[in-house]
Protein backbone atom coordinates (compact mmCIF):
# COMPACT_ATOMS: atom_id res chain seq x y z
CA UNK A 1 0.00 0.00 0.00
CA UNK A 2 1.70 3.30 -1.27
CA UNK A 3 1.04 6.67 0.39
CA UNK A 4 -1.10 8.21 -1.94
CA UNK A 5 -3.71 5.11 -1.46
CA UNK A 6 -3.33 5.82 2.28
CA UNK A 7 -4.38 9.33 2.12
CA UNK A 8 -7.06 8.33 0.01
CA UNK A 9 -8.32 5.76 2.34
CA UNK A 10 -7.62 7.85 5.08
CA UNK A 11 -7.60 11.46 4.56
CA UNK A 12 -7.96 13.05 7.79
CA UNK A 13 -3.98 11.69 8.10
CA UNK A 14 -3.29 13.47 5.16
CA UNK A 15 -0.70 16.00 6.46
CA UNK A 16 0.70 13.31 9.32
CA UNK A 17 1.96 10.98 5.83
CA UNK A 18 2.65 13.68 4.17
CA UNK A 19 5.50 14.81 6.88
CA UNK A 20 6.23 10.71 7.12
CA UNK A 21 7.18 10.83 3.24
CA UNK A 22 9.87 13.47 4.11
CA UNK A 23 11.22 12.07 7.28
CA UNK A 24 11.68 8.96 4.29
CA UNK A 25 13.64 11.41 2.18
CA UNK A 26 15.64 12.47 4.93
CA UNK A 27 16.62 8.89 6.30
CA UNK A 28 17.29 7.62 2.31
CA UNK A 29 19.56 11.33 2.30
CA UNK A 30 21.53 10.53 5.31
CA UNK A 31 22.09 6.91 5.29
CA UNK A 32 24.39 7.72 2.28
CA UNK A 33 26.91 9.41 5.11
CA UNK A 34 26.27 6.91 8.05
CA UNK A 35 28.63 3.83 6.47
CA UNK A 36 31.24 5.97 8.47
CA UNK A 37 29.58 5.40 11.68
CA UNK A 38 31.17 2.78 14.34
CA UNK A 39 29.41 0.15 17.17
CA UNK A 40 31.40 2.39 19.40
CA UNK A 41 30.04 6.45 18.24
CA UNK A 42 26.57 7.67 20.17
CA UNK A 43 26.31 10.64 17.79
CA UNK A 44 27.24 11.33 13.98
CA UNK A 45 31.14 11.78 13.30
CA UNK A 46 31.76 15.57 13.00
CA UNK A 47 32.84 15.04 9.84
CA UNK A 48 29.36 15.29 8.39
CA UNK A 49 27.41 16.95 10.83
CA UNK A 50 27.68 19.97 8.25
CA UNK A 51 25.52 17.59 5.70
CA UNK A 52 23.46 16.01 8.00
CA UNK A 53 22.10 19.37 9.10
CA UNK A 54 21.86 20.71 5.96
CA UNK A 55 20.18 18.27 4.76
CA UNK A 56 17.80 18.60 8.03
CA UNK A 57 17.34 21.99 6.86
CA UNK A 58 16.58 21.65 3.26
CA UNK A 59 14.24 18.83 3.68
CA UNK A 60 12.26 19.73 6.16
CA UNK A 61 11.71 23.69 5.47
CA UNK A 62 13.78 24.76 8.83
CA UNK A 63 16.38 27.69 8.44
CA UNK A 64 19.78 26.45 8.94
CA UNK A 65 20.44 29.43 11.35
CA UNK A 66 17.34 27.66 13.82
CA UNK A 67 19.26 24.57 14.12
CA UNK A 68 22.74 26.30 14.48
CA UNK A 69 22.68 25.03 17.98
CA UNK A 70 22.27 21.37 17.30
CA UNK A 71 25.32 21.97 14.23
CA UNK A 72 27.58 22.92 16.98
CA UNK A 73 26.72 20.24 19.39
CA UNK A 74 27.41 17.79 16.90
CA UNK A 75 30.67 19.07 15.76
CA UNK A 76 31.97 19.22 19.42
CA UNK A 77 30.45 15.63 19.91
CA UNK A 78 28.17 16.98 22.69
CA UNK A 79 25.08 14.48 21.54
CA UNK A 80 24.60 11.62 22.71
CA UNK A 81 21.81 9.93 20.66
CA UNK A 82 21.81 6.66 22.45
CA UNK A 83 20.39 8.35 25.35
CA UNK A 84 17.07 9.27 23.51
CA UNK A 85 15.78 5.80 23.35
CA UNK A 86 15.84 6.24 27.48
CA UNK A 87 13.72 9.57 27.14
CA UNK A 88 16.44 11.86 28.41
CA UNK A 89 17.17 14.65 26.55
CA UNK A 90 20.83 16.53 26.44
CA UNK A 91 22.04 17.82 30.54
CA UNK A 92 23.22 21.42 28.41
CA UNK A 93 20.75 23.87 27.43
CA UNK A 94 19.17 24.65 24.32
CA UNK A 95 16.97 27.17 22.96
CA UNK A 96 13.77 25.46 22.70
CA UNK A 97 10.80 23.94 24.58
CA UNK A 98 11.30 20.45 25.77
CA UNK A 99 8.57 18.99 23.10
CA UNK A 100 10.00 21.01 20.14
CA UNK A 101 13.46 19.38 21.02
CA UNK A 102 12.32 16.23 21.40
CA UNK A 103 10.80 15.81 18.06
CA UNK A 104 14.28 17.66 16.23
CA UNK A 105 16.07 14.93 17.93
CA UNK A 106 14.49 12.20 17.27
CA UNK A 107 13.96 13.25 13.47
CA UNK A 108 17.40 13.87 13.43
CA UNK A 109 18.87 10.59 15.05
CA UNK A 110 16.74 8.39 12.62
CA UNK A 111 19.26 7.21 10.40
CA UNK A 112 21.95 7.16 12.91
CA UNK A 113 19.70 4.45 14.67
CA UNK A 114 18.62 2.94 11.31
CA UNK A 115 22.30 2.59 11.09
CA UNK A 116 22.93 0.95 14.33
CA UNK A 117 19.92 -1.68 13.59
CA UNK A 118 21.80 -2.84 10.35
CA UNK A 119 25.10 -3.08 12.16
CA UNK A 120 23.38 -5.24 15.05
CA UNK A 121 21.27 -7.48 13.35
CA UNK A 122 19.10 -8.49 16.15
CA UNK A 123 15.55 -8.33 14.87
CA UNK A 124 13.79 -11.68 15.54
CA UNK A 125 15.39 -11.91 18.98
CA UNK A 126 13.97 -11.78 22.23
CA UNK A 127 13.43 -8.42 23.85
CA UNK A 128 14.31 -8.93 27.86
CA UNK A 129 12.64 -6.30 30.15
CA UNK A 130 10.67 -5.50 27.26
CA UNK A 131 13.56 -3.25 25.64
CA UNK A 132 14.61 -3.38 21.91
CA UNK A 133 18.13 -5.13 22.18
CA UNK A 134 19.75 -2.46 19.98
CA UNK A 135 19.08 0.80 21.51
CA UNK A 136 16.76 -0.08 24.57
CA UNK A 137 14.20 2.04 23.60
CA UNK A 138 10.54 0.80 25.16
CA UNK A 139 8.66 -0.57 22.06
CA UNK A 140 5.13 1.57 21.48
CA UNK A 141 3.91 -0.70 18.65
CA UNK A 142 3.06 -4.68 18.71
CA UNK A 143 1.31 -7.24 16.51
CA UNK A 144 -0.06 -10.93 16.93
CA UNK A 145 1.83 -13.37 14.58
CA UNK A 146 0.52 -16.66 12.74
CA UNK A 147 1.69 -18.67 15.63
CA UNK A 148 -0.25 -16.14 18.03
CA UNK A 149 3.36 -14.72 19.64
CA UNK A 150 3.52 -11.16 20.09
CA UNK A 151 6.16 -9.05 17.93
CA UNK A 152 7.12 -5.72 19.72
CA UNK A 153 9.10 -3.12 16.99
CA UNK A 154 11.65 -0.26 17.64
CA UNK A 155 10.43 3.32 16.92
CA UNK A 156 14.01 4.20 16.90
CA UNK A 157 16.41 1.89 14.80
CA UNK A 158 13.55 -0.47 13.40
CA UNK A 159 14.28 -3.44 14.97
CA UNK A 160 11.56 -6.12 15.89
CA UNK A 161 11.62 -9.33 18.19
CA UNK A 162 9.34 -11.35 20.44
CA UNK A 163 8.09 -10.53 23.84
CA UNK A 164 5.87 -13.00 26.09
CA UNK A 165 2.24 -13.50 24.92
CA UNK A 166 0.58 -11.77 27.79
CA UNK A 167 1.48 -8.88 30.72
CA UNK A 168 3.10 -5.36 30.07
CA UNK A 169 6.44 -5.38 28.19
CA UNK A 170 6.68 -1.49 29.23
CA UNK A 171 6.69 -2.90 32.85
CA UNK A 172 6.60 -6.11 32.89
CA UNK A 173 3.44 -6.19 35.16
CA UNK A 174 2.29 -10.04 34.48
CA UNK A 175 -1.16 -9.71 36.63
CA UNK A 176 -3.67 -9.44 33.57
CA UNK A 177 -6.42 -8.14 35.63
CA UNK A 178 -4.10 -4.48 35.70
CA UNK A 179 -4.57 -5.02 31.60
CA UNK A 180 -7.14 -3.85 29.55
CA UNK A 181 -7.54 -4.39 26.12
CA UNK A 182 -9.38 -1.91 23.82
CA UNK A 183 -11.17 -2.65 20.65
CA UNK A 184 -12.74 -0.57 18.03
CA UNK A 185 -15.47 -0.80 15.12
CA UNK A 186 -13.62 1.82 13.40
CA UNK A 187 -10.02 0.32 13.39
CA UNK A 188 -10.35 -3.32 13.38
CA UNK A 189 -7.17 -4.43 12.65
CA UNK A 190 -5.70 -2.70 16.02
CA UNK A 191 -6.42 -2.82 19.51
CA UNK A 192 -5.18 -0.82 22.53
CA UNK A 193 -3.41 -2.82 25.21
CA UNK A 194 -3.29 -0.50 28.56
CA UNK A 195 -1.66 -1.85 31.52
CA UNK A 196 -3.63 0.06 34.54
CA UNK A 197 0.06 -0.67 36.85
CA UNK A 198 2.16 1.84 34.83
CA UNK A 199 -0.51 4.02 33.10
CA UNK A 200 0.84 3.21 29.39
CA UNK A 201 0.18 1.67 26.43
CA UNK A 202 0.97 -0.09 23.30
CA UNK A 203 -0.90 -0.28 20.15
CA UNK A 204 -1.66 -3.88 18.64
CA UNK A 205 -1.71 -5.19 14.82
CA UNK A 206 -4.10 -8.12 14.98
CA UNK A 207 -2.92 -9.39 12.50
CA UNK A 208 0.94 -9.63 11.35
CA UNK A 209 0.02 -10.31 7.66
CA UNK A 210 -1.16 -6.53 7.86
CA UNK A 211 2.65 -5.49 8.14
CA UNK A 212 4.41 -7.98 6.37
CA UNK A 213 2.45 -7.52 3.23
CA UNK A 214 0.39 -4.20 3.18
CA UNK A 215 2.16 -2.13 5.73
CA UNK A 216 5.40 -1.02 7.13
CA UNK A 217 5.77 -0.95 11.14
CA UNK A 218 5.76 3.24 10.64
CA UNK A 219 2.92 3.44 8.43
CA UNK A 220 0.81 0.93 10.72
CA UNK A 221 1.92 3.09 13.52
CA UNK A 222 0.67 6.12 12.11
CA UNK A 223 -2.56 4.74 10.01
CA UNK A 224 -3.94 3.95 13.74
CA UNK A 225 -2.48 7.25 15.07
CA UNK A 226 -6.59 7.94 16.17
CA UNK A 227 -5.92 5.01 19.06
CA UNK A 228 -3.10 6.56 20.21
CA UNK A 229 -5.56 10.11 20.76
CA UNK A 230 -8.21 7.63 22.51
CA UNK A 231 -5.29 5.92 25.01
CA UNK A 232 -3.81 9.14 26.00
CA UNK A 233 -7.64 10.63 26.66
CA UNK A 234 -8.03 7.88 28.99
CA UNK A 235 -4.29 8.52 30.73
CA UNK A 236 -2.35 6.40 29.22
CA UNK A 237 1.30 7.46 28.34
CA UNK A 238 3.32 6.64 25.09
CA UNK A 239 6.79 5.90 25.68
CA UNK A 240 8.36 6.01 22.20
CA UNK A 241 8.31 8.82 19.38
CA UNK A 242 5.59 7.62 16.37
CA UNK A 243 7.52 7.87 12.91
CA UNK A 244 7.07 11.77 12.76
CA UNK A 245 8.72 12.13 16.22
CA UNK A 246 5.47 12.58 18.48
CA UNK A 247 4.47 10.74 21.34
CA UNK A 248 1.59 13.36 22.88
CA UNK A 249 -1.36 13.26 20.78
CA UNK A 250 -4.73 14.90 20.97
Amino acid sequence: MNIEEIIQEKPHLKETILLYEKVLTFDSMVAKMTNVITLDEVTYPPEIADAVVERFSSNFGIPEEHLLPFKEALKMGQLDFTRLPLNEIPSFSFPYHEDELGLILFLMSKPFFLRLGEMYHLSGSTWEEGRCPVCHAKPSLASIDSENRRKLYCSFCGTKGYYTRHGCPLCSNEDTSKITLFTFDQEKDFRIDACHQCKSYVKTVLNESIIENRLTPDLADLMSLPLDVIAQGKGFQRHSPNPIGMTKMG
